[in-house]
């Protein structure tokens, strides 16, 4: 009789892993979009490494996010070990806090897009979270619609450091560099923005021109025609929420985001993103 229950409780768990297996690559994305608008605050440790000046760049921060409105608050373990930060849409005049955690020891406010908060990174924190990747995979829909499947491929579950993940692969076919003829007062940033594209990867097609320097109707500008030439994602099991990231371009890798020890489905406490707090050293 226990024999009999062991092969039963088998043959349920394979048959949950290879319904697992089986969703379509178009149900899954449409499982990370549901699960992004879902799930609006996380606790999160983050490991990113960037491709800058032609070599990988690594960081790693302590965060805690909230989506709606946006607040973030980040603890530096590298670059700037104990350096924090502080962010809150609509406060401060729209700066972010930081405590450098060197001498003077004096709380100072810049905006999130100043070169010193990006240090040479390729986003602002604001980015943070997972909104932005989401936005990018819903303008491919737009743009590729159902071909869109034709590209991705869908490796099923696969085991990523003890985390149960859907493992998917976008190779985007007509990913290349173009001409782009700027319009009156666009910016590196604004056509960033409003392209899904990626403002450093603008800033290293057009070396000479400053990000928000206005350009001249007509001037001619070097701009991807996509975000990535690929993209390799891992969506956890327990939330679609895209945990792993890889971007690449032209060259090779370009960014890698891994969030670990991932929390979510509870409100973070407003306590926690006040400089206020005894916990910090604002």
């Amino acid at each position: 009789m226990v024999k009999i229950i062991f092969i039963v409780i088998i043959l349920i768990g394979n048959s949950i892993q290879s319904f697992g297996q089986n969703l379509s690559s178009k149900e899954l994305i449409e499982k990370m979009h549901e699960g992004i608008v879902t799930y609006r605050d996380y606790r999160f440790k983050l490991y990113r490494s960037e491709r800058v000046n032609g070599k990988q760049v690594l960081g790693c921060f302590d965060g805690k996010l909230s989506m709606d409105p946006f607040k973030i608050y980040i603890k530096n373990i590298v670059p700037n070990e104990g350096s924090e930060l502080m962010y809150k849409e609509g406060e401060n005049n729209n700066k972010a806090w930081v405590n450098p955690d060197i001498f003077p020891y004096i709380t100072m406010s810049f905006y999130p897009e100043s070169s010193l908060l990006k240090a040479g990174g390729h986003h602002t924190l604001k980015d943070a979270g997972f909104d932005l990747l989401d936005e990018i995979f819903k303008f491919y829909e737009t743009e590729f619609k159902e071909k869109l499947y034709e590209h991705l491929e869908n490796r099923g579950i696969v085991d990523w450091k003890g985390v149960k993940c859907y493992k998917l692969i976008l190779n985007h076919p007509e990913y290349k560099i173009i001409n782009y003829s700027a319009t009156k007062d666009e910016t590196l940033a604004k056509i960033a923005k409003k392209k899904l594209l990626n403002s450093y990867k603008l800033k290293e097609l057009n070396p000479s021109i400053r990000e928000t320097k206005n350009l001249n109707e007509g001037q001619i500008i070097k701009l991807p025609n996509a975000y990535a030439k690929k993209v390799v994602i891992y969506l956890a099991t327990d939330s679609f929420l895209p945990v792993y990231q890889e971007i690449y371009d032209e060259i090779g890798l370009y960014e890698k985001y891994v969030y670990k020890d991932l929390t979510f489905g509870t409100k973070i406490p407003k306590e926690e993103f006040s400089i206020d707090n005894e916990d910090y050293g604002f």
